[in-house]
């Protein structure tokens, strides 16, 4: 067995062990589980407490809850002071550079589930179960079954050897998708592609991250206007097809989606 101090024993070399945190969010609310899709939000949620949790701290280690008392470090924080207002504490948290190579990757066996959500260290070492590859995305949910932001398709193709799973199932097969464009003034509308080729959806979507765009030329047009306009889309498939399908087939499918849709004449949809 190994501890989490144990893993990250040469990081901790000017920190005192005595003044740090094991912190764990974990909620049931609706409004918790939107809050953990996107990093800064759930950043901004750490650093307000109710109450003084993180007095006398001077480093947090943070986690976030998995089934049962798995839970996955997400970074070291140092603690650089707080301001209490509104009847609320709020923390200036900097994230640790010499940790980030165990971010997203360590799942801990956090005990119990009736301890504290937040530990000293000192008292309250945990056991590592294990450590994931770098750029691992999570187990594969199934063709259907998952929406991708930009940021998490980027790590996806990027990560290739880390997610053989994804690669093997979105490789394997042609298919229709959907791209949701999510950014404020987008009025949500929505394009809808097909991918089909050597490598299938895989082979698609991998032209959308080294592009940002995938040459749609409406799409194309607000990237260029906007560098970050990318990352307000979002990506899913509608519907999988079997890899021999010939591609006039599979442009018939596309053509179906897009009247289903209307991405003609409310989405992003030219032809």
């Amino acid at each position: 067995m190994i501890t989490f101090k144990e893993l990250v024993n040469k990081s901790l070399s000017d920190i005192d062990i005595n003044k740090v945190k094991f912190v764990r969010h974990k909620d049931s609310r609706a409004q918790y589980r939107d809050i953990i899709k996107d990093r800064d939000s759930l950043l901004a949620y750490q650093a307000e407490q109710s109450k003084d949790v993180f007095k006398e701290c001077e480093y947090i280690f943070s986690f976030i809850g998995l089934d049962g008392s798995k839970s996955l470090f997400i970074g070291a924080f140092k603690v650089d002071g707080s301001r209490y207002d509104n009847e609320k504490y709020y923390y200036d948290l900097q994230e640790v550079d010499s940790f980030k190579d165990y971010k997203d990757r360590v799942v801990i066996d956090w005990g119990g589930a009736a301890i504290s959500w937040h530990q000293w260290v000192a008292n309250n070492d945990k056991e590592v179960l294990e450590v994931l590859p770098k750029g691992y995305l999570g187990t594969f949910p199934g063709l259907l079954n998952f929406v991708l932001t930009f940021d998490e398709l980027n790590v996806l193709i990027n990560n290739q050897d880390a997610n053989q799973d994804w690669y093997s199932r979105l490789s394997a097969v042609n298919g229709i998708y959907l791209i949701l464009d999510t950014n404020p003034d987008a009025e949500a509308q929505h394009y809808v592609g097909a991918a089909y080729g050597e490598e299938g959806v895989w082979q698609r979507w991998k032209s959308y991250v080294k592009t940002r765009h995938g040459n749609n030329k409406q799409l194309k047009e607000r990237c260029e206007k906007n560098s970050d306009y990318h990352k307000g889309l979002k990506f899913t498939l509608l519907q999988t097809l079997p890899a021999n399908l010939d591609k006039e087939d599979v442009l018939a499918y596309e053509n179906l989606y897009k009247e289903k849709l209307g991405s003609r004449v409310v989405g992003l949809n030219s032809n």
